[in-house]
């Protein structure tokens, strides 16, 4: 590699350490300190990571017709060692990389490589694609089909022309990863899937293929294939599924087992749990095994492993067993069996929550984010137990500091304005919590001062999907990973619609970005001007760009504000961007002094109270 790639990827390295190095959780000063170095450093990090693509990376690739074999073979190794297997250290550039030398490889003509780099552009739409998941927005899928379709269409069209036996293992790959582009929760596109996976395991197996280039690892791929057909269970649970896919998801599903039984046969040690998750779960959808019986496998699977073990498994026993325990937990029929198993939520996710306080950030966090995604979207709020709020806290705290004192900040000035807001203009507050006039906003000033907060700490709560974006990369986002981000404010509605401790928070969540003066409408359709939580939405607006003023709390992306600009801003942008009695508050020069004090004292009990929430979790148990 070049010295300019060599210095990048250690810089990533670096900044994989950074969001570990929140010091000794046993001394509050020391955690304040240590978390405000590490935002710095990662603020500093990416801009050094910026100014050397700058430099030497984005020229090249503006260029890439120009560049030589040499040059071009450097930024293959280089996008090697962004995004490889479980290794993401950053998939947007590795995406950026292969889209020039795709482009490269289309106008030279060049089919080997183009087979190739279709193969890998196409991956990296599968990972950038995988941070909405569980969430049903996709934007990625067609991109990425297209890629691995184009690869595989060889396989039809010159196949035995290609002598090098790599570009005939990328166009059997894409053909298996065609699969990665449909999604198993909608029925027709999970037929599809089937189909396409099917279709993979029947060419795999052909011996007269194999004979044509025999030193392919055939048999790696074709056990891959049974595994992508092994995930079709959502598509059992339809139940719009033929005899016949039942027939080939479980034949997968047993093909998976037994190689999982022989090869910790021999190597000692017990078969992974996610494959022990799927055929039960195989076996539960074809009649096999009853779903109580179904329950408690799924049970004693989220205790494989203990709770300092951070290996391999770890993350699918804490945080993915659970999930599915709680999703399968719906489709109970008697009343004492939900009872029974509801009972295990609570302390299945306290064990959840204080593993992950400890769990490390490395390459694989985002296969750890994809867990705790799946875990918050099939939680489940029962009596006594957790609320989504407080899970989502604990969440943030302990995944990304800067995030939540971000969102904490919000929520504090969010109350604050509300607190001067009813000073002035009460009226203004009416039909929120379904207040009738001025005078009851008044005579319920704690409530709605309480929502307020509460809605400030939960406006960005959609950013669980892209904390890798704002974590992991040493540099200026690109446009992809921006389109990413601004789904934000949809996902934070999806997530907090179902749950009875945040669902009267979901619309703000998904209103939060959008102008006074716009013709808005919430995600139901009803106009954002006649709905009764236009307020707390004007409020939370405004708080969020007062947030940015909080300097030690920002991300490495986010601009930091002046305070002084801040203000400015809203009260430039009143009665278009910003509602005019919330900009109206902070006229006043002794507010904005006021307002600023706290500001400073923000954020040290910002990050005090992600000290507080991390020190409880290992005690949850």
């Amino acid at each position: 590699m070049k010295p300019y790639q060599e210095e990048y990827i250690a810089l990533l390295s670096t900044a994989a350490g950074i969001r570990s190095t929140c010091a000794d959780t046993g001394d509050p000063d020391a955690f304040l300190a240590s978390s405000h170095e590490a935002n710095r450093s990662a603020r500093d990090a990416s801009a050094h990571g910026t100014r050397i693509l700058r430099e030497h990376l984005f020229p090249m690739l503006d260029d890439i017709m120009n560049i030589s074999d040499e040059d071009a073979d450097s930024l293959y190794e280089f996008a090697g060692k962004l995004m490889s297997g479980v290794e993401q250290k950053d998939v947007g550039l590795h995406y950026r990389i292969h889209s020039a030398l795709l482009f490269r490889a289309r106008r030279r003509g060049d089919r080997d490589a183009l087979i190739r780099e279709l193969y890998l552009v196409g991956m990296s739409l599968y990972n950038l694609e995988t941070m909405l998941s569980p969430n049903p927005l996709r934007l990625y899928t067609t991109r990425m089909r297209m890629c691995f379709a184009e690869a595989a269409s060889h396989f039809e069209t010159d196949y035995d022309e290609i002598t090098d036996p790599d570009t005939r293992g990328y166009i059997h790959r894409s053909m298996g990863n065609i699969a990665l582009s449909y999604d198993t929760a909608d029925v027709e596109s999970a037929k599809e899937r089937l189909a396409v996976t099917t279709r993979s395991i029947r060419i795999l197996s052909d011996p007269d293929i194999r004979a044509k280039t025999p030193s392919l690892p055939w048999d790696t791929y074709l056990y891959k294939s049974h595994q992508e057909r092994t995930t079709l269970l959502s598509f059992l649970r339809s139940g719009t599924a033929t005899p016949e896919a039942f027939a080939q998801v479980l034949e997968s599903a047993q093909i998976v087992e037994e190689r999982q039984q022989k090869a910790f046969a021999e190597r000692g040690g017990d078969p992974q749990p996610r494959w022990q998750y799927a055929y039960m779960a195989a076996r539960y959808h074809c009649g096999a095994m009853l779903l109580p019986e179904f329950l408690e496998g799924l049970y004693s699977i989220s205790f494989a492993c203990g709770e300092d073990d951070y290996g391999p498994q770890s993350m699918f026993t804490h945080i993915s067993a659970p999930a599915l325990y709680m999703e399968y937990i719906k489709h109970l029929k008697n009343d004492r069996d939900v009872e029974k198993f509801s009972e295990r939520i609570e302390p299945m996710t306290r064990r959840m929550c204080s593993w992950l306080a400890g769990a490390p950030s490395n390459e694989s966090n985002e296969q750890l984010m994809f867990y705790i995604r799946q875990f918050v979207y099939t939680y489940r709020e029962t009596e006594g137990g957790m609320t989504f709020f407080d899970l989502l806290c604990y969440i943030f705290a302990s995944r990304h500091p800067a995030v939540y004192a971000r969102m904490w900040i919000t929520g504090r000035i969010c109350m604050q304005l509300a607190e001067w807001i009813l000073d002035d203009t009460p009226y203004e507050l009416s039909e929120l919590l379904g207040c009738a006039d001025a005078d009851e906003t008044v005579r319920r000033r704690c409530e709605i001062t309480d929502f307020v907060l509460r809605a400030g700490m939960l406006h960005d709560a959609g950013m669980i999907h892209f904390i890798n974006l704002d974590s992991t990369a040493c540099r200026e986002l690109f446009e992809e990973e921006a389109a990413l981000i601004r789904l934000h404010t949809v996902c934070g509605h999806q997530l907090l619609r179902v749950h009875a401790s945040t669902k009267k928070y979901a619309d703000i969540a998904f209103a939060h970005h959008m102008r006074y003066d716009g013709k808005n409408t919430l995600k139901d359709g009803t106009p954002l001007s006649s709905s009764p939580i236009r307020a707390a939405v004007w409020i939370v607006s405004a708080a969020d760009v007062l947030a940015a003023a909080a300097d030690e709390t920002f991300s490495r992306y986010s601009p930091i504000i002046p305070f002084d600009e801040a203000c400015d801003r809203i009260i430039a942008g009143s009665g278009r961007r910003y509602a005019p009695f919330v900009a109206d508050v902070l006229r006043p020069k002794e507010r904005r002094e006021t307002l600023r004090r706290m500001l400073e004292s923000w954020e040290r009990d910002a990050f005090l109270d992600i000290y507080d929430r991390r020190e409880s979790m290992p005690r949850l148990q």
